[in-house]
């Protein structure tokens, strides 16, 4: 019989020699090279068999031979039998990775763990399971004499806080801990506990306050106080498809008395501060001051166009003052193409507002004084996709609610008109079904 050199196995028989429960203090490939020497001959003549080990008895412990596979044939141990020892199971060298504390108790236990602060100060760091200190909520393994105090009131630390706060990295005691509603392996310290299960600010509600007032003060930082989902108001300046600001109880009738620069830094800002960064249009500004009041701005977009400008200049240092400025930069652009659509768009809407008015002045008796009280509000074009008109124009008027019914005429006879007449659709400011 002979040992086959080292190479990819292609011998008869493929074993696993398993030396962990014998201490023989082997230390180069000759001393395991004689072993297999000493133990290759009482192998002679006996069956071979995967799953079947043989085992050598040793003074310091059993020797043991797995057999993994037998080529075809091959069923008894002969002369010419070639062993290919794929692999040598043996006891780890404690030696640099035993246990600081087992060693200094006499025992040689593995230290499967590192104590970081004993390995600063170059101490012996290894630890094993049983004098490890492990924290729930993190696998961060110190000795005793290094368990970690809460972060609060310095006792003796049992958890590392699961919350974007501590990131697992800050230790707190059990008076501290706040459990995960339905993961019993989350812990949390009592701030990131509010940060991530916040309850509503709304006097006597528990909910869940999950959304954030967004009205900024004039260095950017919003209000930041938690509503639940009930007692939110929203703003919604970005259009029905998309979350508008969310506002408090002390906020959520500012809109109605800020003034036009306040409202457009607000709506700014807000986009600004959210990922991706909402787009901000000269027209989302001026359907937004015309609902909180600023009628002659709104269609004013040159107007609006130069507080946004002010706006950049005015934002102040800081980081969101920075940002804020640069989203101003980077819509120009966009803001000067819509300027120039725009200015087409409010000329063409004054010029069918005055033959409107035209067309109420034709009409019989007393009907100037309809049509001295009209007020032109907003021209929106018609809506064309390829070359199909999905929309007609609309015209949005103002009118003393006294005088409303005398303009629309009997079953809407003479609104009927005035919309035949200018080949688009008649509206009074407000009309919910405006698009």
């Amino acid at each position: 019989m002979t040992i086959a050199p080292p190479r990819i196995p292609t011998g008869d028989v493929e074993v696993v020699l398993d030396l962990r429960e014998a201490d023989l203090g082997l230390t180069s490939a000759q001393a395991h090279g004689e072993l297999w020497r000493q133990l290759e001959p009482t192998l002679l003549g006996r069956p071979l068999r995967t799953g079947v080990p043989f085992r050598w008895e040793s003074p310091t412990g059993d020797i043991v031979l797995e057999v993994l596979r037998c080529a075809a044939g091959v069923t008894l141990v002969r002369e010419d039998t070639c062993f290919d020892i794929v692999a040598v199971r043996e006891r780890p060298d404690l030696t640099r990775t035993a246990c600081a504390v087992c060693a200094g108790g006499g025992h040689a236990a593995y230290g499967a763990f590192t104590c970081e602060p004993c390995e600063k100060q170059q101490a012996p760091s290894r630890l094993c399971d049983d004098h490890v200190v492990l924290l729930d909520g993190a696998l961060t393994a110190t000795c005793t004499a290094h368990h970690p105090s809460c972060a609060e009131c310095r006792q003796p630390a049992s958890f590392r806080c699961a919350g974007p706060g501590c990131a697992a990295a800050t230790a707190w005691c059990d008076a501290h801990r706040h459990p995960h509603p339905a993961d019993p392996d989350l812990d949390y310290c009592p701030a990131c506990h509010r940060r991530q299960f916040p309850v509503c600010e709304q006097a006597g509600c528990r909910g869940a306050g999950q959304v954030r007032c967004d009205w900024a003060d004039p260095a950017g930082k919003p209000c930041g106080r938690q509503v639940c989902s009930r007692h939110v108001h929203r703003w919604q300046v970005f259009g029905h498809e998309k979350v508008g600001l969310g506002l408090c109880q002390d906020h959520h009738r500012t809109p109605r008395t800020a003034p036009a620069p306040e409202l457009i830094r607000q709506i700014v800002a807000t986009a600004v501060r959210r990922r991706g960064g909402t787009r901000v249009s000269l027209a989302l500004l001026g359907h937004n001051l015309r609902n909180t009041g600023h009628r002659e701005l709104a269609v004013d977009y040159r107007g609006i166009h130069a507080l946004l400008r002010r706006l950049a200049d005015d934002s102040g240092r800081g980081n969101t003052a920075r940002r804020l400025a640069e989203q101003v930069r980077r819509a120009e652009p966009d803001w000067q193409r819509e300027l120039a659509r725009l200015g087409d768009t409010a000329s063409e809407g004054r010029r069918l507002f005055e033959r409107l008015r035209a067309l109420v002045r034709e009409q019989e008796a007393g009907r100037a004084e309809i049509a001295d009280a009209l007020r032109f509000v907003e021209y929106k074009a018609p809506r064309t996709r390829d070359g199909v008109t999905e929309r007609q124009g609309l015209l949005f008027v103002d009118l003393p609610q006294h005088l409303r019914g005398r303009f629309i005429g009997g079953k809407g006879a003479h609104v009927a008109r005035y919309r035949q007449a200018l080949g688009v659709d008649v509206r009074f400011e407000g009309d919910r079904s405006r698009r």
